[in-house]
């Protein structure tokens, strides 16, 4: 895999949080990406196309795709009918969860048709920890291919809101300067997106995370942003497109060198966002409904750096 090479946008975020020799070490890491995405039973992908920005979710009982590793590249082997959602030959970027044993990888590359199936060629892949994301399970019996369909929706619309209020599962897509998608995960408790319908605006606090800043760097370069809110009952979820910034809140914390840090409080502040919404739709049959794991907890920067360690 070759190493990861930081954009502008991201360089001055690094800087500002002071973890650029954080995000250098972490330039040639991939971890168990291959590993991740057998047992993932939630994948997300995109892809910028003609300025717009399309989806594609696979979700259901493992394996959803087949994998194998290639020269530098790891080959993740999708079901053909991705390419009657994202464009075939062109850059897409994705994430592969397993959220009820916390795992998750970052996957960027070019989508092509191979055989019978569809293929993303990875040539950058990298495992995250395992912090914020709620122990969720796939309540499907089988593969499913979603959204089955996408409908605008006001802001004022009841489900919009509670939607919202209730997420606990998030999704953050940027674009690089280049035009590849990234797909990265949002999580909190319940209530950590802020919400405001009369000034067609949502943000949310940024928590302590790799420092590598891939996603606010994006932003940061482009100002383009688009949030996938799950509904977990029902598998759909709310997409919201607009514009966004990124502050960082915590350029008094020291040279950063590690990319794991235990703290002394669960959802340690880095930065915020907050973004503008040009536009609102309801995204139907993402993915299977998924079931709330209520006899399990989330990993929070108070667990040990072993802990966190994606595993």
């Amino acid at each position: 895999m070759r190493p990861i090479h930081y954009h502008e946008g991201q360089r001055a975020v690094q800087r500002e949080a002071n973890s650029v020799p954080c995000a250098d070490k972490l330039a040639t890491w991939v971890g168990p990406v291959a590993q991740f995405a057998a047992v993932a039973d939630l994948i997300l992908l995109a892809s910028v196309d003609g300025g717009g920005l399309r989806i594609a979710a696979l979700s259901g009982p493992a394996p959803l795709v087949e994998v194998r590793e290639e020269d530098e590249e790891i080959v993740l082997g999708l079901p053909t009918e991705v390419a009657t959602k994202l464009p075939v030959g062109g850059a897409a970027g994705g994430i592969v969860m397993k959220p009820v044993d916390a795992r998750r990888a970052r996957v960027a590359g070019r989508l092509v048709r191979a055989a019978d199936r569809c293929e993303l060629r990875c040539a950058v892949a990298f495992t995250n920890c395992r912090k914020y994301i709620a122990p969720t399970t796939t309540t499907g019996t089988s593969a499913h291919l979603g959204p089955v369909s996408e409908t605008p929706i006001g802001l004022d619309h009841p489900w919009v809101t509670e939607t919202i209020a209730r997420a606990e599962l998030a999704f953050l897509v940027t674009a690089t300067p280049t035009g590849t998608a990234d797909v990265s995960h949002r999580g909190g408790p319940p209530g950590f997106l802020r919400f405001n319908p009369e000034a067609t605006s949502i943000g949310w606090t940024e928590y302590l995370g790799d420092g590598m800043f891939v996603s606010t760097g994006n932003l940061r370069a482009n100002g383009r942003l688009t949030l996938l809110v799950v509904d977990l009952a029902t598998g759909d979820a709310l997409r919201l497109d607009g514009d966004g910034e990124y502050a960082n809140l915590r350029a008094d914390r020291k040279t950063r060198v590690d990319a794991l840090i235990q703290a002394g409080e669960p959802f340690p502040v880095q930065g915020r966002i907050e973004a503008r919404i040009a536009a609102a739709a309801r995204l139907t049959g993402l993915c299977h409904p998924r079931l709330r794991r209520a006899d399990r907890g989330k990993i929070t920067s108070t667990d040990s750096t072993q802990v966190q360690h994606p595993q």
